[in-house]
C-alpha cells in the first residue's frame, strides 16, 4: 500500500487572492488570529474549539495571483487532490468584478477533484458579508451568486461568513459535520448540539402537541399546543422567504432570553430556548444546522 493510500483525510481551502485565506486558516484552523483579530476571537469564546475539532490535514491552494490554473491542476495523479474530505472554495462576497473568474477557478477545482476523490463534499462560503450590511437588496444579490455558482443537479453546501463573528466557526462545523442521524439516536444529537451552543434547550414537537424530541431545560411555556406554533410558524416564514430567503422565527421571552421557531416539516416544528443575552445570528445558524439534520432524520 502507497504512503498516499495511507494518507489521512484532509480538507482543502481554495480561492482567489484576497477573498480570505490566510486569516481563516489562522483563525479557524491554526488558533493563531492576526493581532487586530485576537479580542474579536476572545468576545466569540470560540479559540479553542476548532483545533480540537480539525484533527486532519488542512491545506491552503491559492487560485490566480502568480499560479495559473496549469500549476493548480498540472497532474494527473496530483496527491494533493486524493483523500480529500471537502473542498470549502472562499468567495468575496463583495468582489462581483472577480466572479467569473472565481466560478471557473471553482468548476475547474471541482472537477479536477472529482477525479481523486469522489466523494468528497463541496462547499462555498460567501466570505466578508459583513461588509454588505449597508448595502440595499443584499437578499437579491446573494440569491444571483449562489445560482451563479450552482449548476443544476450539483450538491454545493453554502454558508455566508464574516471572520467577525462566530458564522465561520460554523461553517467549518458543517463542514466536519457527518450524516448523524444514521449514527446517533436523535435524543442524543440533539444533546449533543446543546454542547457550547447558544440553546438552554430544544425540542421538536408534533402538530398534535406532543414531544416528540427533547434535550436540556425547557420551561412549561413551551408545552404549548405545537399546532398552533406550525400554523404561525408556517405563515410567518412564507412571508419572510418571499423577500429575504428567511425561515427561522424569532419571538422575545422575558428580556434577555428568546425562543425560536423553526418548522421541520410540515408535521413538526422545532424550538429552541436560548441562554441569557444570545448572539442572535449565531443562533439562527445553529437552528439551521440542527434542523438539517433533523429534516433527514424524520422523513
Amino acid at each position: 500500500m502507497s504512503t498516499y493510500e495511507e494518507e489521512p483525510k484532509k480538507i482543502l481551502i481554495a480561492g482567489l487572492p484576497g477573498a480570505g485565506l490566510r486569516t481563516i486558516k489562522a483563525v479557524v484552523v491554526d488558533n493563531t488570529p492576526p493581532d487586530e483579530l485576537k479580542a474579536v476571537m476572545e468576545k466569540l469564546d470560540v479559540g479553542n474549539t476548532m483545533r480540537d475539532l480539525l484533527q486532519r490535514k488542512v491545506l491552503v491552494v491559492r487560485c490566480g495571483g502568480e499560479h495559473s490554473i496549469q500549476d493548480v491542476i498540472s497532474s494527473d495523479s496530483d496527491p494533493i487532490y486524493k483523500h480529500v474530505e471537502a473542498l470549502v472554495f472562499v468567495l468575496d462576497i463583495n468582489e462581483q468584478s472577480k466572479f467569473s473568474i472565481a466560478k471557473y477557478w471553482f468548476d475547474a477545482l471541482v472537477k479536477h477533484l472529482r477525479k481523486f476523490s469522489s466523494d468528497a463534499r463541496i462547499y462555498l462560503l460567501l466570505n466578508k458579508i459583513d461588509k454588505m450590511a449597508e448595502q440595499e437588496n443584499i437578499s437579491n444579490y446573494i440569491r444571483a451568486t449562489k445560482n451563479l455558482f450552482i449548476d443544476e443537479g450539483s450538491e454545493v453546501v453554502i454558508h455566508e461568513t464574516s471572520i467577525y463573528d462566530a458564522s465561520t466557526f460554523y461553517a467549518f462545523k458543517d463542514v466536519l459535520m457527518k450524516e448523524v442521524d444514521d449514527q446517533i439516536p436523535i435524543k442524543q444529537f440533539l444533546k449533543r448540539s446543546l454542547r457550547g451552543s447558544s440553546f438552554l434547550g430544544v425540542a421538536v414537537y408534533s402538530k398534535d402537541g406532543l414531544p416528540i424530541y427533547d434535550a436540556g431545560e425547557l420551561p412549561q411555556i413551551v408545552e404549548i399546543a405545537a399546532n398552533v406554533m406550525l400554523d404561525s410558524v408556517s405563515r410567518i416564514s412564507d412571508e419572510l422567504e418571499q423577500d429575504d430567503e428567511i425561515s427561522s422565527t424569532i419571538l422575545q421571552m422575558k428580556k434577555k432570553s428568546f425562543m425560536v421557531f423553526k418548522t421541520v416539516n410540515e408535521n413538526c416544528v422545532f424550538i429552541g430556548l436560548s441562554k441569557r443575552r444570545p448572539r442572535l445570528g449565531q443562533m439562527l445558524i445553529e437552528t439551521d444546522q440542527i434542523v438539517e439534520v433533523l429534516k433527514k432524520a424524520v422523513e
